[in-house]
């Protein structure tokens, strides 16, 4: 790739591994620190993806790190600080889960001034340009596990509510095996992954009027998915044992969001359902 932009008077280059931006008037940089320039050049850990929305460009280049660069073709450089904070914002919305996998670093640049600059043409650009990356997203065990929902914690939270039985190592370690082979299977993936994402599309605000704070008496989507992974884990009698962890929430199922903690407590009942056929 080999690309050259005009961004009122912002000159910006954009090559396989890097872009650059001059401008006889200055740069100011921001990222996680601000600077003063006539020209900026950023190499890229990636095939960059670009968009335009006015006189905003996004860059997005993921590789060993996402970097996400905005360069704003107004004299707006006085309030770089507040358009880092709102590129930070929008990235965060963008990709929802992946920013806790990837921790994108971002930087804005933009010429000397305190003049206007358009939030709306940022967004959009932000919106574009990451729409059309392409990234190998994190499996569902380490979305998991960035809820706190290890492996070790389910076992711990399964063997809470076991009844009538000794619990040994022996038993544990039957149950891990069971929840190893469960999260092989991709429908039980797709209804966890769900829960994850719904929940995350909700906390960050990207559903509007959906609030679910308070886990509302009145929602039980959630207990639809439950029910969903823990009868394709084990079949209908792993329903029943749903509802006893679901009730009761042992261990880590208790520390969880109101999407997710269904989720999981399906996954552990179903586990355990089956240890005890």
């Amino acid at each position: 790739m080999n690309e050259k932009l005009n961004l009122n008077g912002a000159e910006v280059v954009i090559e396989s591994d890097l872009v650059r931006v001059r401008a006889e008037s200055g740069l100011v940089t921001a990222s996680r620190t601000i600077s003063t320039s006539t020209e900026v050049t950023l190499e890229l850990s990636g095939p960059p993806e670009l968009a335009c929305a006015g006189n905003v460009l996004s860059v997005f280049s993921a590789g060993d790190f996402l970097h996400v660069l905005v360069v704003c073709g107004e004299r707006c450089g006085d309030r770089i600080p507040e358009i880092l904070q709102l590129a930070v914002g929008e990235v965060t919305s963008a990709l929802g889960l992946l920013t806790e996998i990837l921790e994108p670093r971002v930087t804005v640049v933009s010429m000397p001034g305190d003049g206007g600059f358009s939030a709306p043409d940022l967004e959009k650009s932000l919106r574009l340009s990451s729409q059309r990356l392409l990234l190998e997203g994190p499996g569902v065990e380490e979305l998991l596990e960035l809820h706190g929902v290890t492996a070790e914690a389910m076992v711990d939270a399964g063997m809470e509510l076991v009844v009538g039985v000794e619990v040994t190592d022996e038993l544990r370690e039957r149950l891990r095996s069971e929840i190893s082979r469960a999260l092989g299977d991709l429908n039980v993936c797709v209804l966890l992954a769900a829960a994850l994402h719904i929940e995350d599309d909700i906390r960050r605000r990207r559903l509007l009027g959906v609030d679910l704070t308070d886990d509302p008496a009145y929602l039980y989507s959630d207990e639809v998915i439950g029910m969903a992974v823990a009868n394709q884990v084990a079949g209908t009698k792993a329903i029943f044992n749903f509802k006893r962890y679901d009730e009761e929430k042992p261990g880590v199922i208790g520390e969880l969001g109101p999407m997710v903690d269904d989720a999981v407590a399906g996954l552990i009942a179903g586990c355990m359902s089956r240890l005890f056929e």
